[in-house]
This record gives structure tokens, C-alpha cells and sequence, in this order.
């Protein structure tokens, strides 16, 4: 089972900065409706594209929507554990977005599959949490 980060997400349906190997996992994973997005992802990226940090062909929803329909990935749930989880986690970091990311792949058993540098170091000192790294 995985869990894409939000940038994760992005590469994977563009289809760069994913290596092939993480690739054929993301593709695998999909079709056994084992895939995951976290609940606050469509959020974060809807933040960054009204900021300019994020640039997409089309209509923001539609463009998560189709993403998830070609990754054949879910939106996990934002359920009570994983909002209280992601307040509790023993990690110096303020991004609510990603502490939300890491308790929904901590919460569902998932391995993360991220390319931030300041999870894989919680994730590498902690073992909080298993990760795929881009």
C-alpha cells in the first residue's frame, strides 16, 4: 500500500521525476486499489496553484480528479486518528499539510512515496514512518 506526498502525486501524472522502478510500484499498487492520496493533498494543491507555485493545464478540480482516475488512486479519509496523530507526532515541523500526509500513511500501514527532504529525515531518525524515496 502507498501513499503519494502531494508533489508526488503531481510527477507521477505528468510522468517525470518518478523512476521507473517507483514507477511500476505507484502503476501496481493502483491496480490493486492500494493507492492512496491524503485527504488535505486536492487542498494543497489547489493552495498552490491560486499561489503560483503549482502550474496545471485546466481546472484545478478536474486536473486532481483526472489525476486520481489515471493513477487509480483513492483520497484517504481525514478521520479523527489521523488529525490527532499528525498534532501528536514527536517531529519538529510545522507544515500541518505534511504532518496530515504522514499520519494518513502511518494510519493506513502505507509506505509514503516522497521526495522531501524534511519527512525522509523524520522518517530516517524516527522510523515513524516507511517511505519510498523519489
Amino acid at each position: 500500500m502507498l501513499v503519494l506526498d502531494t508533489h508526488a502525486l503531481i510527477w507521477a501524472h505528468a510522468g517525470v521525476r518518478i523512476p521507473r522502478k517507483v514507477a511500476q510500484q505507484i502503476t501496481a499498487a493502483g491496480q490493486r486499489n492500494q493507492l492512496f492520496i491524503s485527504a488535505i493533498t486536492p487542498w494543497e494543491i489547489a493552495l498552490g496553484v491560486r499561489r503560483g507555485r503549482i502550474k496545471i493545464a485546466g481546472d484545478v478540480l478536474s486536473w486532481i480528479q483526472d489525476s486520481l482516475d489515471a493513477l487509480s488512486a483513492s483520497i484517504a479519509s481525514l478521520e479523527p486518528a489521523i488529525a490527532v496523530d499528525s498534532v501528536e507526532l514527536a517531529w519538529d515541523h510545522a507544515d500541518p499539510s505534511d504532518r496530515i500526509i504522514v499520519a494518513t500513511a502511518r494510519r493506513l500501514g502505507a509506505s509514503l512515496v516522497t521526495a522531501d527532504t524534511e519527512i525522509l529525515a523524520f522518517a530516517r531518525s524516527t522510523r515513524a514512518v516507511r517511505v519510498l524515496e523519489l
